[in-house]
């Protein structure tokens, strides 16, 4: 087996032309047509909705509803109109943006014209504010109408209140994305993790736009620092809600798998090399087939620790 490898012509094809592992085949970026949204009730005044896309939590207050993502667009109409009439409200009067990916900003446009307040990383903000191209060929996921960006951003961390419930939100940097936020109700003590935890198979990160997966180890522990025994976390994909134990068990596994990479990396292993190895088979009965998160994290580790790159 060769691990001969090299960096810079890895980087200019390895990493900018595999599109058959791109960004476009990550956990939750396509949604299929005709998918059902699903509720379920949190609290009396908090509701999660899957199978719009990335999943969306809805919570009310006096003034109507705060939600924190939207879904996929062709599918975030629906889940907005489902979480209106089953928590009593008339609008949606602000949205929070965990990150920039589409699958979490489908409802910017129709919030951002109904005149809501849109949360945010401000990288998420300039994301949204340019073309993203993934790979040199693929075409660009284009950017959103200004009415349509996040109009309230955060460097670091923020808070507002929904009547008696306290909403904070805070910054995982460079983890699934450079703008990654979670959200945390406190009075319910739920957790949203955006798409740090993918809740539905391994987390891959978006090294694309600034995610890594040491980065995606790091956002774990800070989630896990925000737990106790009782908190619910809601993952970015999924139907389940989980919890701190939960949490812990994953972060075990990814970081075992980021340190065996990262240990890969400095002896000069290639791509292929990488897969042979297959460093998270052990895990692969409880997260499912690690091609692709392996791939991804592989090269998310290339712009960060390749001495020559």
């Amino acid at each position: 087996m060769s691990h001969a490898l090299d960096r810079r012509h890895f980087l200019r094809t390895g990493l900018a032309g595999a599109a058959a592992l791109g960004l476009a085949s990550l956990p939750g970026w396509a949604h299929a047509a005709g998918s059902r949204v699903v509720s379920t009730r949190l609290s009396d005044t908090l509701l999660l909705l899957t199978g719009a896309g990335g999943n969306i939590v809805a919570a009310r207050d006096r003034q109507g509803l705060l939600l924190v993502d939207g879904g996929n667009r062709p599918y975030g109409a629906a889940a907005l109109g489902q979480a209106l009439r089953e928590l009593g409200a008339k609008r949606a009067h602000t949205l929070i943006n965990t990150h920039w990916h589409p699958d979490q900003t489908g409802l910017n446009e129709q919030l951002g014209k109904d005149g809501a307040k849109i949360i945010a990383h401000e990288n998420t903000r300039l994301w949204l504010s340019t073309d993203v191209r993934l790979t040199p060929d693929a075409a660009p996921i284009r950017r959103l109408p200004e009415s349509a960006r996040p109009n309230l951003t955060t460097y670091t961390s923020g808070s507002l209140g929904l009547d008696e419930e306290e909403v904070r939100y805070g910054y995982l940097p460079q983890a699934h994305t450079d703008g990654d936020l979670y959200v945390r109700f406190q009075k319910a003590n739920v957790l949203v993790t955006g798409g740090v935890v993918a809740g539905n198979g391994w987390p891959t990160a978006d090294w694309v736009t600034g995610g890594w997966v040491n980065g995606t180890v790091a956002g774990y522990k800070a989630l896990i620092d925000l737990c106790d025994a009782n908190t619910r976390v809601v993952t970015a994909q999924g139907t389940k809600v989980i919890g701190k134990a939960e949490l812990e068990a994953e972060r075990t596994m990814v970081a075992s798998v980021a340190d065996q990479l990262t240990r890969m990396l400095r002896k000069g292993y290639a791509p292929a090399d990488v897969l042979a190895a297959a460093p998270a088979k052990e895990f692969e009965s409880q997260l499912g087939d690690a091609t692709q998160f392996i791939t991804e994290s592989f090269k998310s580790l290339w712009p960060r620790m390749a001495p020559d790159a």
